[in-house]
């Protein structure tokens, strides 16, 4: 990893995952903040400079792909990961990646999701 702390947003709805996935990311020292809210999530992306970014697949409000395409366009070019609750198809894998999103992984497993964020930063 890099000399600072790496610092992580999480965005997601489910209030479960996001506080694993903070103990987790936290423990691996990684500083993260996050939110189940897509609109302040934008808000944060535009005034906080970012690391890595995961998105969850559920945020109520919006599409997964819909909020990669507004962090892009607030500046954020951050690797962003999305984090799934089932295992994502191979067409909506593809077009994910089209999108500059660099890795799909499963939500429920926060180890793995950490030892990924290490390596989109290292």
């Amino acid at each position: 990893m890099r000399d600072h702390k790496c610092k992580a947003l999480i965005l997601d709805s489910d209030a479960d995952v996001l506080i694993t996935l903070q103990r987790t990311l936290e423990n691996g020292g990684v500083d993260t903040t996050i939110t189940w809210d897509n609109v302040e999530a934008q808000n944060l992306v535009r005034t906080i400079p970012f690391d890595v970014m995961l998105i969850g697949d559920h945020p109520p409000e919006i599409s997964v792909e819909h909020t990669v395409r507004d962090f892009r366009l607030r500046g954020a070019s951050s690797p962003c990961l999305v984090l799934r609750t089932t295992a994502a198809g191979k067409v909506h894998t593809e077009r994910l990646h089209r999108l500059g999103v660099a890795g799909v992984l499963p939500k429920k497993e926060p180890e793995k999701v950490l030892q990924e964020v290490q390596k989109a930063v290292s």
